[in-house]
């Protein structure tokens, strides 16, 4: 692209342009900035008749006209209304003040007018699983899309009640608002137990234990019992490092024993959202 000076004048906004506000306190200190230091970047423009259109830029192009410049540094590119709209919307899609609605919004209208989830992933320098957690917000009710914006619901606990049929977002709602799914993996155990009672798959909530399960769930009360015992006598650091000096206790051990935790507590936590999805259905 061809960059060159040019008159203030002679260059207008994109009429299509997606982004509707910008801030005015943001604009004047952007303003002042190119007052001393001049615009840095030049923004992009597209010929049309004797004039130019704004392709990118338009923010620095109308801090520029408030700094009070008579003409500004641009990239010419020709590029036909289609291609506009799309550079246009590449653009709105990476700025760094967008709410995640707004994100989504703007990533769903470059997939609507044809592009694959792969191609604006690479584009945007997203992952497609991104892509797909942003889009699925606008499925939200309005309401509930006001919460996201306003930052009441983080984007962990917005994409969690996409996963669910909107009778049942309420729910999930209530319980994020009261405290009670404090943890991104007790939410998730509660919505994957809100999708499991949606398939009937929690029969085994009404069963009665094989002897074979009794007593395996027995032996992991004790075993926890046990551990929740030896943690809390363990209590000189000085004594571990001596039992590690002199026997073949290794940290490697430990950390297997971490990773069967860690997956047990999946478990767990499954079982118990679950549990409490039942109740609270």
């Amino acid at each position: 692209m061809a960059e060159t000076m040019i008159p203030i004048t002679l260059i207008y906004p994109n009429p299509n342009q997606p982004r509707k506000a910008f801030d005015p306190e943001k604009l004047q200190g952007l303003a002042g900035s190119i007052r001393e230091y001049g615009v840095m970047e030049p923004i992009v423009v597209t010929p049309r008749g004797d004039r130019y259109m704004i392709i990118a830029g338009e923010r620095r192009f109308r801090a520029s006209t408030l700094a009070g410049l008579t003409e500004m540094p641009v990239s010419v590119k020709e590029a036909d209304d289609r291609l506009v709209e799309e550079l246009a919307l590449l653009e709105n899609v990476q700025r760094q003040d967008l709410t995640m609605i707004e994100e989504a919004r703007g990533y769903q209208a470059l997939i609507d007018r044809g592009m694959s989830k792969e191609e604006l992933g690479a584009k945007v320098g997203k992952q497609v699983w991104f892509i797909e957690k942003r889009t699925a917000l606008l499925s939200l009710s309005p309401e509930h899309q006001k919460l996201v914006e306003s930052g009441r619901l983080d984007h962990n606990e917005a994409y969690e009640m996409t996963r669910v049929p909107e009778g049942k977002r309420v729910l999930i709602l209530k319980k994020i608002m009261a405290g009670e799914l404090g943890t991104y993996n007790k939410l998730r155990a509660f919505v994957d137990g809100l999708i499991a009672s949606e398939r009937q798959e929690t029969i085994f909530a009404l069963q009665e234990f094989t002897p074979a399960e009794k007593a395996a769930v027995d032996l992991f009360a004790l075993t926890m019992r046990n551990i929740d015992s030896f943690v809390s006598k363990v209590e000189n650091e000085e004594a571990l490092k001596k039992a590690a000096f002199h026997s073949a206790i290794v940290a490697d051990q430990l950390d297997l024993i971490i990773k069967h935790l860690m997956r047990l507590r999946k478990i767990v936590l499954a079982g118990s959202g679950i549990k409490d999805a039942v109740e609270a259905a």
